[in-house]
């Protein structure tokens, strides 16, 4: 079976049916983590959100990433968190107040400024086309072989991976993927995943 993470990445907007119902799936489901990631959202609406979707992987053991708002989750006592480059910008010294703390990049420039920031891992894309970034090129497999080649934090790749694609990461030296439209409204999840990893075998 393929070892690399499969983190899944929420967005409450493509969701048919209730958000917290399809959480409780994926957190069912066989994923690695889970990344509650609601930008649009007053950060006293992502702390409400947040405690309720904390419980629901804390039922099922699943490891929960908070994203963006860093004075909620440490609010909410919780040490694993996601921070925009622009955040880390801002506070460079996050890193000191996380068991876990990662970021997203979309250039080897960016990949060299989180490494001095101290993060655990980074995000590296879009990979493949994604509908959050339809007027974006995306940036392909050549992108992340150049960052693999020198980065000394662990990367995962991420926008636009599917079942259809996810194939073509299968050699790669990476952490793992980020899975957002494809697991947000996916009705069979154990299935799905399973021949994800599957096809990377």
């Amino acid at each position: 079976m393929w070892d690399k993470k499969i983190i899944a990445i929420s967005d409450r907007k493509i969701v048919e049916g209730g958000f917290l119902k399809q959480v409780e799936k994926i957190a069912k489901s066989g994923v690695d983590a889970f990344m509650l990631r609601e930008k649009d959202l007053s950060e006293f609406e992502y702390y409400d959100l947040a405690k309720e979707v904390l419980q629901i992987c804390s039922k099922q053991k699943l490891t929960c990433i908070l994203h963006f708002f860093d004075r909620q989750c440490l609010k909410l006592n919780h040490r694993y968190f996601h921070a925009p480059l622009s955040l880390l910008r801002q506070e460079p010294r996050l890193a000191r107040y996380f068991h876990l703390l990662g970021t997203s990049i979309h250039s080897k420039e960016e990949l060299l400024e989180a490494m001095n920031y101290k993060v655990n891992y980074a995000f590296a894309g879009h990979i493949f086309e994604s509908s959050c970034k339809k007027d974006l090129k995306p940036r392909g497999i050549e992108f992340l072989n150049s960052l693999l080649t020198f980065s000394k934090i662990p990367l995962y790749a991420i926008g636009g991976i599917n079942l259809e694609n996810i194939e073509k990461l299968k050699n790669l030296d990476i952490a793992g993927v980020c899975m957002r439209e494809a697991l947000m409204n996916e009705k069979k999840l154990k299935v799905y995943l399973n021949e994800c990893r599957q096809k990377c075998e």
